[in-house]
Order: C-alpha cells, then structure tokens, then sequence
C-alpha cells in the first residue's frame, strides 16, 4: 500500500525519541505502583482475599482509561500541523500519495506506540483476575474498552491536527474534545437527574 513509506519514515523518526521508550516503560510500572498501593490499603481496612480484587481491577481500569483517552491525543494532535508548519507537508504530495494515504500513514505510525503502551498495560490488568472477585469476561470487555477508547483518542487527534496550524491550539481542542465525548453524557444525565429525578440507561 501507498501508504507504507510515510509509516517507515515515522516509525524511523520515533525510534530516535527517548519518549518512545519511557512510554513503554512507565504505563506497567506505575500500573504496579497502583497495585502495591491499593493493596496495602485494602488490608488496612482489614479487606483480604477476592474482595480486593474488583476494587484493583477499578482502579487499574482508570488508569487504562486515562491513558487511552490521553495519550491518544498527545501524540497525534500534532503529527499533521508540525508538517504544516515546517513546511514538509507539501513535499509528501510531490509523490503519488493522496491525502488519505498521508493521514491513515500519520495514524498508523503515531498510534504504534500508543498501542504498545496499552499492551504493556493489560498484564497489570490481568492481576485481578488471579485474585478473584473479576470474571474474565469483566476482563475482555474492559480490554476492548480501552482499546476503543484509544482509537477514540487518536482519531480526535488527528482531525484536530488537519485542521490546526499551531501545536498548543490542537493539543487544547483535542483534549477538550475528547473529554467532551467521555465525560458530556454522564454530565447530561447528571444534570437531567437534578431536574426530573434518576434516569435509566437500560
């Protein structure tokens, strides 16, 4: 596919990024200090054996979400206006590649990492389920979860990057509008619930 070149050359770029491997290596660390921490409270308050875990896989699916929803835009919120402005996003059309290929070859090549840091993730993930309490099909879900909420996160990214020219001005829209779509029905219902009374989303 058209496509490959601009995802090497990405991929070439990010391998010289010391990020690229802090990221890989700080997501299962702290999803550990999560673990240690969470656990020591828990037997604290004097709550051993399966019911810590549903309260760990919780916390350690936070932090999966948190990560998802953020680092998706962190790295590709600027992949496209960084070309705009230093000028280079002009020469890739110099070649056979149409836009699409530019975009799905940014996507493809920013999100890798992303990716990776989510898979170092999941084994942390996982630890509940040993200690009982969490379902594997808790687990699967909550994986596939993370997952879209990841794809969410990049896809917002790189729109926000087509449309903007300066770094800090896509990194602002695409957070806002990813907390927009994560938190604005849970704060609608929120809203409607003080006004009428619960609702229910069955």
């Amino acid at each position: 596919m058209s496509f490959f070149p601009i995802v090497i050359r990405e991929l070439l770029v990010a391998a010289r990024k010391a990020a690229t491997y802090r990221n890989r290596f700080w997501a299962p660390l702290v999803g550990l200090g999560i673990c240690v921490a969470v656990i020591s409270s828990m037997q604290g308050q004097g709550v051993v054996g399966s019911a810590q875990g549903p309260w760990l896989f919780y916390a350690l699916s936070v932090l999966g979400l948190s990560y998802s929803l953020i680092v998706g835009v962190r790295v590709t919120a600027d992949c496209l206006s960084f070309e705009k402005r230093d000028g280079t996003l002009g020469l890739l059309f110099l070649t056979d590649l149409k836009g699409f290929d530019v975009v799905l070859g940014k996507l493809a090549a920013t999100s890798l990492n992303s990716i990776y840091g989510l898979i170092a993730l999941i084994p942390i993930l996982a630890i509940p389920l040993q200690m009982g309490g969490v379902t594997g099909e808790d687990f699967f879900r909550m994986v596939l979860c993370l997952l879209n909420a990841l794809f969410l996160s990049l896809s917002v990214g790189i729109s926000v990057s087509a449309l903007s020219y300066y770094d800090r001005k896509a990194m602002f829209a695409g957070f806002l509008t990813v907390m927009m779509i994560a938190a604005g029905p849970y704060a609608a219902m929120i809203y409607v619930e003080t006004l009428d009374g619960p609702v229910s989303l069955g």
